[in-house]
């Protein structure tokens, strides 16, 4: 009766350490982490496309006064974006490949703490937006009557603006008479410049809607579309990943413990674990082949002798799996 033996590399696999415990065994947790770090992934991604496209690249967002790049919410915003988009994950998988525990708590620790931070960053502004909102138009025409024609990019902006949006001046043209220099429309109000129109616009021919009701627009589509992408998307994610990660995460943990358990010490019964419990089994089997008294031993199991005892409860399957790759007889 031929009998296979395993070889060295599953001893040396069964030493390994808690980055070889149970591969096969703890495939189904792995894969859960990494399906929400895909998820977080994907969310982060198009949530920061959607930021960069309407507020870091808008040139809307430049006329606003209160809005700029530099203030702590959008520091914060920063940081949050750029652990989301990679090193959240990175770190995940990590703690999933190396079976860490700490590694292990210490990322769903992390999924908490941007969750609050989320939390936080819209009660802020939630409250700044609506002030941001009223405070707009006053602050639009102090802005309007100090730059216009006197800073250039704010000037170029402006126009740009009167001419994309079809609007002129903030509230309405009459805030060119009203300027300090009283300006002269310019030919970014027109309706419809003629050919051979000058660089002002003609009497009766320019827009009458303010600028600010085509920037308070582009406020709220934008903070709708990161609200939605921020919340019902990332929030929403997060929140469920932690409550499902919580469980699995508990549990894969306890297994682990079990896995270098079986690993490292004798089980009830007495008997080695990993290779050198395979090894051991293999020479009794060959002892007991080769003397024929030992025959009724193999026949016949003494009936005093108790049943064996699992003592893995209901790891069962994990044990099976994780045994398969090193017990190869």
């Amino acid at each position: 009766m031929p009998l296979r033996r395993s070889g060295g590399a599953g001893g040396a696999a069964a030493g390994g350490g808690a980055s070889g415990l149970g591969g096969r065994a703890m495939r189904y947790y792995r894969l859960w982490i990494y399906t929400c770090n895909t998820a977080l992934l994907a969310g982060a991604l198009a949530f920061g496309g959607a930021a960069a496209r309407t507020v870091l690249f808008d040139f809307r967002r430049a006329l606003i006064p209160s809005l700029t790049l530099y203030q702590p919410s959008f520091l914060y915003a920063y940081l949050a974006l750029l652990t989301q988009g990679g090193a959240l994950q990175l770190f995940g998988c990590l703690a999933a490949v190396r079976l860490s525990e700490k590694l292990l708590n210490a990322y769903w620790l992390l999924l908490l703490v941007l969750l609050f931070g989320d939390v936080a960053l819209g009660a802020f502004w939630a409250f700044r937006f609506e002030r941001i909102c009223n405070e707009l138009r006053p602050a639009l025409r102090h802005r309007f009557h100090l730059e216009y024609d006197a800073n250039k990019e704010f000037t170029a902006a402006w126009n740009r603006l009167q001419q994309e949006d079809a609007c002129c001046g903030v509230v309405g043209p009459d805030d060119y008479n009203s300027s300090v220099a009283a300006l002269p429309i310019p030919l970014s109000c027109c309706v419809r410049p003629g050919p051979n129109a000058s660089a002002l616009c003609e009497p009766q021919r320019h827009y009458e809607t303010g600028c600010e009701e085509r920037l308070l627009a582009y406020l709220r589509a934008t903070a709708s579309l990161l609200a939605i992408l921020g919340y019902c998307v990332l929030a929403f994610l997060k929140m469920c990943f932690l409550g499902i990660l919580r469980y699995e995460i508990r549990e894969m943990i306890q297994k682990i413990r079990i896995l270098r358990a079986e690993l490292q010490l004798p089980n009830a019964n007495g008997a080695v674990p990993g290779a050198m419990r395979g090894d051991s089994a293999e020479s009794e089997r060959e002892s007991l082949l080769v003397r024929p008294e030992s025959a009724a031993l193999l026949s016949s199991p003494p009936a005093s002798q108790p049943p064996p005892k699992n003592p893995n409860g209901n790891n069962n399957y994990e044990m099976r799996e994780y045994r398969r790759g090193h017990d190869n007889i």
